[in-house]
């Protein structure tokens, strides 16, 4: 077995965060956990001590033993300025259940949907569990490399939706999180939306990339014509960003760009969107207004406004893997078993 740690940036982490899912870009692993992980990472564990008693769910979204890469997430109980992960490695241990104590699921317990869009194909998968599956419609492009991880480019015309559910009915507190990048200075793109439309109807969100300003708006509208709306204050360009759109258990709404705060708060904001269309990722849930550029990595976490920390500390952890954490080899050294064919 390999063991290594993963020491966190002290300056990355703006608070104590409980249950926190960290990424870990594998490609920054050494030489010797390729040599000894199978392909898929199936036997990849994650542990909080170096005992390796006390055991953190994991999902390994990727890992490619041909080029030395993948993607890892795990969840931490909790993050602070001085945490270190264990990462072990066997080369003979198997993937474990999604739904188990430490499988991919467990990882994603709190959240509503969380789509990485980081798939070969198809439609992407809901690694959370609840089966809100993000159905491909156009043809969107796999493989997109813009981001920290893989993502997808669309051309105006390719979204994906998913079936309303319960965990995708917006009620109370929430946060949706998405990353983005234009090719230009197009017609209006809307990155995230739900409900039945944005200008005289009853139910709606919207997290959008406004033109005639370049910076990102939002739309939270219940019946009655009542809307909030938010207007950035940053132009975005044609650069990659993280947005993160919340309304917290005091009714406020919040834009976030980057990890930092790029509109005003507006108070009062009772609405929330439950009524039972689909939402979409990339498009209007009808398939206009389409993002023609590339996404990745779009979470949707209902009940919880995430706080200012948690998103500067996930924006870290996403925009700077390599600066986010130290890897290395345990301490202590470790016996290293080496992969061999079978034949």
């Amino acid at each position: 077995m390999a063991t290594f740690t993963a020491t966190v940036t002290s300056g990355d982490v703006a608070a104590t965060l409980t249950n926190y899912p960290a990424y870990i870009d594998l490609s920054e692993m050494p030489a010797s956990f390729w040599s000894t992980v199978v392909n898929g990472g199936g036997d990849i564990r994650v542990y909080s001590d170096a005992g390796l008693t006390t055991e953190m769910a994991r999902e390994v979204v990727s890992c490619d033993t041909s080029d030395d890469t993948g993607e890892l997430h795990t969840l931490v109980a909790s993050l602070t300025t001085s945490t270190v992960l264990y990462i072990t490695v066997d080369g003979t241990s198997s993937e474990p259940a999604a739904g188990s104590t430490y499988g991919s699921e467990a990882v994603w317990a709190d959240y509503s949907a969380v789509w990485h869009l980081s798939m070969a194909s198809g439609n992407s998968p809901d690694s959370t569990g609840n089966s809100n599956t993000g159905t491909s419609n156009g043809n969107p492009v796999y493989g997109d490399t813009t981001f920290f991880a893989d993502g997808v480019d669309l051309d105006g015309n390719d979204y994906f939706s998913s079936a309303d559910s319960n965990e995708l009915d917006l009620t109370g507190a929430f946060t949706v999180s998405t990353w983005a990048k234009h090719d230009g200075t197009g017609d209006s793109e809307y990155l995230v939306s739900k409900g039945e439309g944005f200008v005289s109807l009853t139910q709606s969100l919207a997290l959008f990339y406004k033109v005639n300003s370049g910076s990102l708006r939002t739309i939270l509208r219940t019946g009655g014509g009542v809307q909030n709306l938010i207007t950035g204050s940053t132009n975005v360009g044609t650069s990659a960003y993280m947005a993160h759109f919340t309304k917290n258990g005091s009714n406020e709404l919040n834009l976030y760009l980057n990890g930092a705060s790029d509109a005003t708060t507006v108070s009062g904001a009772t609405q929330s969107p439950s009524d039972t269309t689909s939402l979409a990722v990339g498009a209007f849930n009808t398939g206009a207004s389409g993002v023609d550029g590339q996404m990745c990595e779009t979470r949707v976490l209902k009940g919880t406004g995430l706080s200012a920390n948690w998103i500067e500390t996930e924006y870290n952890n996403q925009s700077d893997v390599a600066g986010f954490w130290t890897i290395a080899e345990a301490a202590g050294g470790a016996t290293f078993i080496a992969k061999t064919a079978i034949i």
